[in-house]
């Protein structure tokens, strides 16, 4: 399975808002992404599955606008969004499709926004996530992030805390 990462273009807003959806079936609105790349303030970057050879035979055939790798070299298998501010990022979406997660497209694309902002010579990338989502917690950790604070029941079922943390860079 080969992976590669490109700027989030208009033309990819549909397989982003699916993979939202499979991730939060529950949500009622989802990411005008299209709006969201206009801003200027704005950097979405989205992964793109080139070859599946290297997936099993259950995962070769994702529907719903996502992925048909057996004739298409544009599918997005995952995004990650944030807004710049000043010398800070701030990571405000991040998700991988389900059925691709564990093959390290996560890892690629969170490379790929570190280095993004080393290029813009950000000082600082924060971001929040549910205290639940043990996975993020984990990949964020091995890039360094550290945890800065808790925003306490601050998600939508008003039980759960949100985990802030924050990665210094060395811009």
């Amino acid at each position: 399975m080969i992976n590669y990462v490109t700027v989030m273009k208009r033309s990819d807003q549909k397989a982003c808002v699916n993979i939202q959806k499979r991730t939060f079936p529950r949500l009622q609105t989802y990411t005008d992404f299209a709006s969201e790349v206009s801003k200027v303030n704005s950097l979405y970057l989205v992964a793109h599955l080139e070859k599946c050879s290297g997936l099993t035979p259950n995962q070769n055939a994702v529907t719903n606008d996502l992925c048909e790798c057996k004739t298409s070299s544009k599918n997005v298998t995952g995004f990650i969004g944030s807004w710049s501010a000043s010398d800070e990022i701030q990571i405000i979406e991040f998700m991988v499709h389900p059925k691709f997660r564990g093959f390290g497209i996560g890892r690629l694309l969170l490379t790929s926004l570190i280095d993004k902002a080393d290029s813009l010579k950000s000082k600082l990338i924060t971001l929040e996530v549910r205290e639940s989502n043990k996975n993020a917690l984990s990949l964020y950790k091995k890039f360094g992030f550290k945890i800065s604070g808790v925003r306490k029941n601050y998600y939508s079922n008003r039980t759960e805390d949100a985990i802030l943390m924050n990665l210094e860079l060395n811009s």
